[in-house]
């Protein structure tokens, strides 16, 4: 059966109510994560998860994230803004592979090192910046490094005092966002310092945010999602139809409520108990915010308006086992 008849087919098997469909999304992703963690070779019936790349709900299970979390836990120790110019450098990058390489930045920096260390990544063609987002160079007519570096990385390192202490008294991932907002690069949609603040969020600056269940930076695939809950099959005139971060955000927090009841949540269904589980802690307001995202990616797919820019790519021993599986991946390029 090609894979358009069993995303037809489909259909009729996942929740008809849109905010349901939304909840069996992060219920069925973390299982994936799951059955990968326990060397699964079936990790779903779903045909939409098992052939579109799509990311964990939990950050905290994201590969790169992981990888930055054991380099920080090193460093815990740290003052707050050396943790938070090396999570910006981290981010503004994005891949271990160039922090393996580059190590850690004490009270000593030197910005040559890092651009040379770029241009040299880049040159001998070895992982450099990410391919999950973009950074522009704002207009900027310079090699990225130096954009990078000199206009988006040093006004962070000058101040990094005083975005420590600014951590420090305010607690908050919102007023640390609107903070790094206020800094080239980090400013717009608030996107990167979104990202900055969320890895904060799993470190000592930010461990004890008073606001991690009540506040998150609604992006536009967010804000889809929230559109995708008025109903099935959402126009283009209500889906892109934007909304104030105030609204988004109370929409976003009363979604977490109902997720996140330990009775009557809607991820009861599939055996959270939220009261109890470890995933109590995890199901915040940023997991709330990154699922709509996701969940709007895959609701494109289930409906015929359009699919994820990136296929799920098991790990090399598995591909051979994953193609007789699923030889309706060849049709798509797998």
């Amino acid at each position: 059966m090609i894979l358009y008849d069993r995303i037809r087919n489909w259909r009729e098997r996942v929740p008809e109510e849109p905010i349901k469909r939304f909840a069996y999304w992060i219920a069925e992703r973390h299982n994936i994560y799951k059955k990968k963690q326990q060397g699964r070779d079936k990790l779903t019936d779903d045909p939409i998860l098992e052939t579109y790349k799509f990311t964990n709900p939990f950050r905290e299970h994201d590969r790169t994230t992981v990888a930055f979390r054991k380099w920080t836990k090193e460093h815990d120790n740290s003052p707050y803004g050396d943790i938070i110019f090396n999570t910006c450098l981290f981010r503004m990058i994005g891949t271990s592979e160039f922090f393996d390489a580059h190590g850690w930045v004490g009270k000593d920096w030197s910005p040559q090192y890092t651009k040379d260390l770029i241009d040299q990544r880049i040159r001998d063609k070895q992982r450099c910046f990410t391919g999950a987002y973009v950074i522009t160079n704002q207009g900027l007519k310079l090699p990225k490094g130096e954009v990078v570096v000199d206009h988006f990385l040093r006004p962070i390192y000058s101040t990094r005092l005083y975005l420590g202490k600014h951590a420090y008294y305010n607690q908050s991932l919102y007023e640390v966002h609107k903070e790094l907002k206020k800094y080239q690069g980090f400013g717009g949609g608030g996107f990167m310092a979104y990202e900055v603040v969320t890895d904060l969020n799993y470190t000592p600056v930010l461990r004890f945010a008073k606001d991690r269940y009540t506040w998150a930076n609604a992006g536009p695939g967010a804000i889809r999602g929230l559109n995708r809950l008025k109903n099935s099959r959402v126009p283009a005139s209500i889906l892109n139809k934007s909304m104030s971060q105030p609204e988004a955000n109370e929409k976003m927090f009363e979604l977490l409520q109902k997720m996140r009841d330990p009775e009557q949540g809607l991820l009861v269904p599939y055996g959270w108990v939220l009261a109890s589980d470890e995933l109590q802690s995890m199901v915040d307001m940023r997991c709330i915010e990154h699922s709509l995202c996701e969940w709007d990616k895959y609701e494109r797919v289930l409906w015929g308006q359009g699919k994820p820019r990136s296929l799920y790519k098991p790990t090399v021993e598995k591909q051979g086992a994953e193609r007789m599986l699923h030889p309706e991946r060849l049709e798509l390029g797998f």
